[in-house]
């Protein structure tokens, strides 16, 4: 019968046994502490890890202050319970910690504890086989428990170190993946996480202090202490998760953690770039010092738990667009923690649906510029080609009558029939040349520019002499003109249409004033004012839409002209128009208006 009881004749208290008790109880009062994270990714392991490591500490406590043999391998025993299942709860925590999740399946996780489970058989059934310790004493010097170990001992040792070295390079590794910001506390704990190898080394080896003491328990007890004031002060479990590895460093969305403070908490190398800032000089900084250009969207996502918007920042030189993502962040208390910002770039997109945008408005614009020609063509057929058939009919005719009676014909009828010839040929020039006007204007882009709208009104009139002349027609033009943009040879066709309607249409003699004048707007209004009997609403409606000749009976024309001014100056960035009382020798007032700037 083993001897347990806990009294001086069985039992040496020491300052170490003591040290040893006091050990374990720290490691009770951690787990206790632990449990307010136990829906934390890995804590679940640390529980038991804390556990086995107190189990240990009070188990070998025991067993150093014992002074029966018996009794002594009996309490080794029983630590076996925490020595195998602290390094594999070590293991899977470090696993956890990493985000290697892909082992940490439930099939994983029972195999790895009965694995270890499987290793307690061995002291229990050592004196079946001699195979865990082949021999054992009291060392009469310091009272501990001198071993002389067999080789299933070493395959055990072998395990544990397998699993506490595994979850060493995992802490190692994840060093490497965090920010700056977070090295520290991973230094940390991998410090921490080497020391209950390097105790038990000591231990195992027989290189220690004190002769015969196993400072493993102690190590794996400081360990949980250290990763507890680790998560105390910085609070890793919370703001960057153990699954950092979410924020996978080659994906090419810009991401980062800021916290309820909008104090950068973490980011990606894409984010980094975005910033354009060297990391250790942004972890902590707020928000809106990274993007001072973005204050009100930030204060926006402030208001709201979950945001989306798009953003832009000049990056090289380049404006960039971003579809940005604010996604609030939760503890395992259900408590706001932060939020995670995703930034993606739709530049290419933008710029993809910018190009379609214009490109559907230049459709837009050639559909609208092909009915138009359609009407024109319409009104072509029926004013313009009438009148083109008229007047060579009339050459037709005229011609044939020479022929005919060119031996009877004395010289003036001959030449009466030679002036309707030439009348006949100039007006068919006159309307080819229009209708070579309309073409390119239609079809020609010029490049505007600043034109002196006096000299052009002076060309026109020089051209239509001869029509002054004969109409005896009186023309004003005022003497200060307005600077503005346009296209010199395009503004004179305008004024030649312009004038010669006001001559044909005016009073008796025709009274013609020309001027402009700046409306409110800042745009350019020039108008021309004959003295004719006016037009009615309805005949003002027909202009400039058609080829329309009105007050045919009084007047020859062929209705291209205002078709031709009103192409002229939409093509200008203006617009044209004719007001009227329909008040005979009130006459109409036509204009056109043109931008005083250019547009861009």
């Amino acid at each position: 019968m083993v001897n347990l009881d806990l009294n001086f004749a069985s039992y040496h208290v020491t300052p170490l046994f003591i040290l040893l008790l006091i050990g374990g109880f720290i490691g009770i009062i951690t787990f206790f502490f632990l449990i307010r994270y136990k829906k934390t990714p890995g804590v679940r392991f640390w529980l038991v890890w804390q556990l086995a490591s107190s189990f240990w500490a009070f188990a070998y406590a025991f067993e150093f202050s014992s002074t029966d043999l018996e009794t002594k391998i009996w309490w080794s025993k029983l630590s076996h319970l925490g020595i195998v299942y602290c390094p594999m709860s070590f293991l899977f925590f470090s696993l956890a910690f990493n985000s290697q999740y892909k082992y940490l399946k439930r099939k994983f996780i029972i195999a790895g504890y009965i694995l270890a489970s499987l290793f307690i058989l061995s002291p229990f059934t050592n004196e079946l086989h001699h195979l865990h310790w082949k021999s054992y004493s009291i060392n009469p010097l310091t009272n501990a428990t001198d071993y002389v170990y067999g080789p299933l001992f070493w395959i055990m040792v072998l395990f544990t170190y397998a699993a506490l070295f595994s979850g060493i390079i995992n802490i190692f590794l994840l060093y490497f993946r965090l920010s700056p910001h977070y090295r520290r506390q991973i230094s940390l704990l991998f410090l921490a996480s080497i020391l209950p190898p390097i105790g038990n080394l000591i231990y195992i080896f027989q290189v220690n202090p004190v002769p015969g003491f196993d400072w493993t328990p102690f190590t794996f007890i400081f360990t949980g202490l250290l990763i507890a004031a680790n998560l105390s002060q910085f609070n890793m479990s919370e703001l960057v998760p153990f699954a950092r590895n979410v924020l996978i460093d080659n994906i090419p969305d810009a991401i980062m953690v800021v916290d309820n403070s909008y104090m950068l908490a973490d980011l990606n190398p894409a984010m980094r770039n975005l910033i354009d800032s060297k990391e250790k000089t942004v972890i902590g900084r707020k928000v809106v010092d990274l993007f001072p250009h973005h204050e009100m969207v930030i204060n926006e996502v402030a208001k709201a738990d979950d945001f989306q918007t798009q953003v832009s920042r000049v990056i090289d030189g380049e404006t960039r667009f971003f579809d940005m993502q604010v996604t609030l962040l939760y503890d395992h208390n259900k408590q706001k923690i932060g939020r995670l910002v995703v930034l993606k770039d739709v530049t290419r997109h933008i710029e993809a649906e910018e190009k379609n945008i214009q490109a559907n408005a230049r459709l837009k614009d050639e559909i609208i510029e092909k009915e138009k020609l359609i009407v024109d063509l319409d009104s072509f057929s029926h004013t313009v080609a009438h009148d083109l058939k008229n007047m060579l009919g009339a050459i037709v005719s005229a011609s044939s009558l020479i022929k005919q009676g060119i031996n009877e014909m004395d010289k003036e009828e001959v030449l009466e029939i030679n002036e309707l010839i030439r009348q006949a040929a100039t007006k068919t020039m006159h309307i080819t040349r229009e209708l070579l006007t309309l073409a390119s204007v239609r079809q020609q882009e010029v490049k505007v520019q600043k034109v002196n709208m006096h000299r052009i009104v002076i060309d026109a009139l020089n051209r239509l002499d001869d029509m002054v002349m004969e109409y005896n027609a009186q023309v004003v033009v005022s003497e200060s003109w307005p600077e503005t943009w346009g296209y010199d040879s395009w503004l004179e066709e305008v004024w030649i249409n312009y004038l010669s309607n006001a001559i044909k249409y005016g009073g008796t003699p025709p009274v013609v004033h020309l001027g402009s004048e700046v409306l409110p707007d800042g745009r350019i209004k020039f108008w021309i004012r004959d003295n004719g009997k006016g037009l009615s609403e309805a005949d003002m409606l027909l202009l400039f839409n058609k080829f329309t000749r009105l007050d045919a009976l009084r007047v020859e024309g062929h209705g291209l002209g205002l078709s031709i001014v009103k192409r002229i100056i939409e093509k200008l960035n203006g617009e044209v128009g004719v007001e009227s009382k329909n008040i005979p020798g009130k006459g109409c007032v036509f204009y056109f208006i043109l931008p005083s700037q250019p547009e861009v």
